[in-house]
């Protein structure tokens, strides 16, 4: 071991598991979406161009029949709608349907909320401090990891 004060490694390895466990929220039934339909929604959500399945497979790097399964399943679900496009009768356009923003607000909400409190609690400045912490920590193990 690099470091002689080993029980103090541990509180802290205790402590970050700990703030791990209670900021990061398990997914529910109500909430459970697969990663990529979610970040699929999550484009339709926030684009204000229409998007192609051609598009988001781009955007998303997911081979393009992959992208049109998750089409058609959230489709069928009710969360998208696909629009034909009168200049090319082959492709169409996707968009997100209220009812897909609503599970997608909520789905946010749920995994978001203890940022949010977590923030409301440190405020502004020490939440910003604690994230370019983390994010450097992130750097720095990246690149640790890479580099074995």
């Amino acid at each position: 071991m690099e470091d002689s004060n080993w029980i103090y490694m541990l509180e802290s390895m205790q402590s970050i598991r700990y703030f791990s466990r209670v900021m990061i929220q398990r997914a529910t039934k109500e909430y459970q979406m697969p990663a990529e339909h979610l970040e699929l929604l999550s484009r339709l959500a926030v684009s204000n161009e229409k998007m192609t399945p051609m598009t988001l497979s781009k955007l998303m790097k997911v081979n393009k029949t992959i992208i049109s399964r998750i089409i058609d399943k959230l489709n069928n679900i009710g969360y998208l709608i696909k629009t034909k496009d009168e200049n090319d009768k082959r492709s169409y356009f996707v968009s997100i349907t209220e009812l897909g923003e609503e599970q997608l607000k909520n789905i946010y909400k749920h995994y978001l909320g203890p940022i949010y409190e977590l923030r409301r609690k440190l405020g502004e400045k020490d939440f910003s401090q604690l994230m370019a912490c983390i994010e450097e920590a992130n750097v720095k193990m990246n690149d640790h990891v890479e580099g074995i």
